[in-house]
């Protein structure tokens, strides 16, 4: 079939910036996970660092060219023992205007067994009224997995009463990062002013954030800001944050894998070559480039320049457009659906095509599910009749917002009997990914199906993840 198909350069490359000056690399990092955690790209620290590959080993410190100060994050997780405390890694005063941003900051904390709100309160150096105060609590009863506001240290309940609106019992706020585009009578001040909820940020935050040396900004200009935003508190998860199965539908052996999206710490994301956009690798290399859980192939691309033939938005940013008209997207909450774009059904450069609030979209199709029912009229956009052949499939799917399906084997089949495949795990919604020679999955960089051909991008899935969060503006 042919192949329209995708890719990530290391993504995180167009993303944000790092605080230190070094890190040193723990059991079971990997370049593109430091370079989550930093903001730093896998290629720039690679050449920070003299590397000629991505292999790195534990206990190897590694420049990320930023300065000695401790990166500045919108809400730091407080110490489990101690009051929150943050190192001070410089005596310069941009450095000692860092720390003291962070120290004027609240964090969020989750509550964990044997909790109580005075333990808490203690190890944030706050008082129980002042946590009672900033999550508008009316009594002492805390429940496991739930997720507090503790204001900085020596906060008073006055100084609480109007910098923390309520939010509903269902609601809790999370910082998320949004690329705005400077207007013409915008400055630093009014730009800080669009953060929500307390999202409180400094001149140093901002010019570290977008790695300036002064907060001066320009119309045009594209800057990342913070934004706390009130979204849904997700439910407790159902299974572990992803799992592999391999089993016989139809009589045809498939890799099923599946992602709880209810887990707060997992990623959903596209994942690159190693030179971006533009460039391919097969789906074993994306994997063990990318350090992801999982990865499948993703959507068709075009195959001399290898640009997605549709659009891809990867940590709010789009970096590719086209005429497929249906997409899974995923919020920075981890809320998934199919679909068309947010203002309509249109993909591409019409309306609907800004995804906005979104933080990874992966246009692809045609849509073999729809509403739980197998669909059988496709896009006029899908004329390829190599398409509609038996061949090698691999499709996405999702059997509600939190529960989603990625599902590949190199055994020949039909649209059809793809789209029953997915319908049987519980699809309510299914697209067709590529197939043919691009049809590959791999689990914990062990190659379980690998794509005969390279391909432009993959979809990956990252447990644990505990770096910033997305969403296109």
């Amino acid at each position: 079939m042919s192949h329209l198909t995708l890719r990530l350069s290391l993504v995180f490359t167009l993303l944000g910036s790092s605080g230190l000056a070094a890190v040193t690399v723990k059991s079971g990092d990997t370049l593109f996970r430091i370079s989550q955690r930093t903001g730093v790209s896998v290629a720039r620290l690679r050449s920070l660092n003299g590397l000629s590959s991505n292999l790195i080993s534990p206990g190897q410190v590694l420049n990320t060219g930023g300065p000695s100060a401790q990166p500045l994050r919108a809400l730091p997780k407080p110490a489990t023992k101690h009051p929150v405390k943050f190192p001070v890694g410089s005596a310069s005063k941009p450095a000692a205007i860092a720390v003291a941003a962070r120290r004027s900051m609240a964090s969020r904390y989750t509550v964990r067994p044997g909790d109580t709100l005075g333990r808490i309160a203690g190890r944030g150096g706050v008082s129980v009224a002042v946590l009672q105060a900033a999550n508008r609590l009316s009594g002492t009863l805390i429940r496991v997995g739930q997720v507090l506001v503790v204001p900085p240290p020596g906060s008073a309940v006055s100084s609480l009463t109007h910098r923390i609106p309520a939010l509903p019992p269902t609601m809790e706020a999370r910082t998320v990062y949004t690329y705005t585009t400077v207007g013409v009578s915008d400055t630093f001040v009014t730009l800080a002013k669009t953060a929500q909820l307390n999202a409180k940020l400094t001149p140093a935050q901002f010019m570290t954030l977008n790695r300036l040396s002064s907060a001066w900004v320009y119309p045009g200009m594209k800057v990342l800001l913070p934004r706390r935003v009130p979204v849904p508190i997700p439910p407790r998860p159902r299974r572990r944050a992803v799992t592999l199965s391999a089993m016989r539908m139809l009589g045809i052996k498939i890799q099923v894998v599946r992602v709880d999206l209810r887990h707060r710490d997992v990623l959903v994301s596209p994942v690159l070559p190693r030179r971006g956009i533009g460039s391919s690798a097969r789906v074993s290399i994306l994997a063990r480039l990318s350090g992801a859980a999982a990865v499948i192939n993703g959507s068709y691309f075009h195959p001399q320049s290898y640009i997605p033939a549709g659009d891809l938005v990867v940590q709010g940013k789009r970096l590719s457009w086209g005429r497929i008209p249906v997409a899974l997207s995923i919020t920075p909450d981890n809320r998934a659906r199919i679909g068309g774009g947010a203002g309509g059904p249109s993909v591409g450069s019409g309306a609907g095509s800004q995804w906005s609030g979104m933080e990874t979209v992966v246009a692809s199709g045609p849509q073999i599910v729809r509403g739980g029912a197998l669909t059988h009229v496709y896009s006029a956009v899908f004329q390829d009749p190599a398409l509609f052949g038996r061949a090698a499939r691999s499709a996405v799917g999702l059997s509600s917002n939190r529960d989603l399906l990625m599902v590949s084997t190199h055994e020949r089949l039909t649209i059809s009997e793809m789209g029953k495949i997915m319908a049987r795990l519980g699809a309510q919604d299914a697209l067709l990914l590529d197939g043919g020679s691009s049809a590959g999955l791999s689990w914990n960089n062990l190659s379980v199906l690998d794509s005969v051909r390279s391909v432009a991008y993959g979809i990956g899935v990252f447990p644990g993840y505990g770096g910033r969060r997305y969403s296109r503006s």
